[in-house]
């Protein structure tokens, strides 16, 4: 069955994470990508393990073709010029100004195909006082105040996932998405920015509506004190949570699991506003209850009153769950020459046009033969390009 976005074709100029997060999902619901890596080099992110096809290269680069092409010479212009007249979306993430300067600005691309969806994804947006910094993902992070959300700033640390990278791929397929649509009304393309920035400000935006109402600056714990979230530990040291959220009905079913249901005339918890107040008074108490049993036995019993709950999961454990195995993570894929290889499939289900992995990650220029004969080059000079090391 085709994929939802079967005859889209995209052309990504991009590295890293942001442009591959947005093309791959894209790539995951039928679109047709064409990866332009430098020749030797490829991919930063090939080089972060063996044989230029890192773990975290594939995660991001399945369902793509790569073309090996080096758009800072004049001679791949003609290559350019071909697959941008064939391509409907072009995503890059390069510094602002870098594309311009090599000819591949927005105003010259929409020149040789006036309904391209471009799509520029950077540190800080295409203009204003930061833009031409250098933006990765730790920066845009803390930049937003998302980093302050999810660390204490008196006590700093950088987060174990590129929260900002990612969020500003998903912003950027969100915008890729509405323009192709909006392409079959009126028939024009147009340009998509986000950033690092822009993207985390925008995803935190929970957070920042209760700001401009209280003037409270938040910090990581107001959170868990707003929803009633608690984390703990069993008699083994294994970690669960609780969240309680707003309705009541999730307290007094922990009242029964714990046993201590004197708790709801208690002055300091019996309604949400005390349990707020007192959060790490009520956290403390429970604590002492949890660390009596085993977490797998708490776990059920609060299941069991339908209060919701959860172990906290290393990644050995996550693939290990029956909910998780359901969706068929993870997915096998293999590639003839690199082997097998595990990856997590799409966040989404369609139920008639479903996300799929098609092929396996791409080895670096592996499909530049095919591209460029489907162009229109012949043999001899595909190889002149090759012996000018622009492909």
């Amino acid at each position: 069955m085709a994929g939802a976005l079967e005859g889209i074709k995209i052309l990504e100029l991009a590295s890293y994470v942001t442009g591959p997060f947005a093309s791959v999902l894209l790539a995951d619901l039928g679109a047709q990508v064409i990866k332009i890596e430098t020749p030797g080099e490829g991919d930063p992110f090939r080089g972060w393990g063996e044989k230029l096809y890192a773990a975290t290269f594939c995660s991001l680069n399945r369902n793509k073709k790569s073309l090996t092409l080096d758009i800072r010479k004049s001679e791949s212009r003609e290559v350019l010029l071909k697959l941008l007249e064939r391509s409907d979306v072009l995503i890059e993430n390069f510094r602002p100004g870098v594309m311009e300067r090599r000819g591949l600005g927005y105003d010259a691309v929409r020149v040789v195909n006036p309904k391209i969806i471009y799509c520029s994804i950077s540190g800080f947006g295409q203009k204003g006082p930061y833009r031409d910094l250098p933006g990765y993902d730790t920066v845009g992070q803390a930049l937003s105040g998302l980093l302050s959300m999810l660390t204490d700033p008196d006590k700093p640390q950088g987060m174990g996932i590129s929260f900002s990278d990612h969020l500003g791929g998903i912003y950027g397929c969100y915008g890729i998405l509405a323009a192709l649509v909006n392409r079959g009304i009126t028939g024009e393309g147009q340009r998509v920015e986000t950033s690092l920035l822009r993207a985390s400000l925008s995803f935190i935006a929970e957070n920042t509506a209760r700001y401009f109402e209280t003037g409270i600056v938040p910090r990581r714990a107001d959170r868990t004190r707003t929803a009633g979230v608690f984390a703990f530990v069993d008699q083994e040291g294994l970690p669960f949570v609780i969240h309680l959220s707003s309705p009541d009905k999730f307290w007094r079913g922990l009242l029964e699991v714990v046993g201590k249901k004197e708790w709801a005339e208690d002055p300091r918890f019996c309604d949400r506003k005390g349990r707020q107040k007192n959060h790490d008074v009520l956290s403390d108490l429970l604590q002492s209850v949890f660390r009596s049993g085993q977490r797998q036995d708490w776990l059920l019993r609060l299941q069991g009153h339908d209060v919701p709950c959860a172990p906290l999961n290393t990644l050995e454990e996550v693939f290990k769950d029956p909910q998780v195995k359901e969706y068929g993570f993870p997915i096998e894929v293999e590639h003839p020459q690199m082997g097998k290889m595990k990856l997590v499939g799409s966040g989404i289900d369609l139920s008639r046009t479903p996300p799929k992995i098609e092929t396996p990650p791409p080895t670096l220029g592996e499909h530049t033969d095919q591209i460029l004969s489907e162009l229109g080059f012949a043999k001899d000079a595909i190889q002149t390009l090759k012996d000018q090391r622009v492909v």
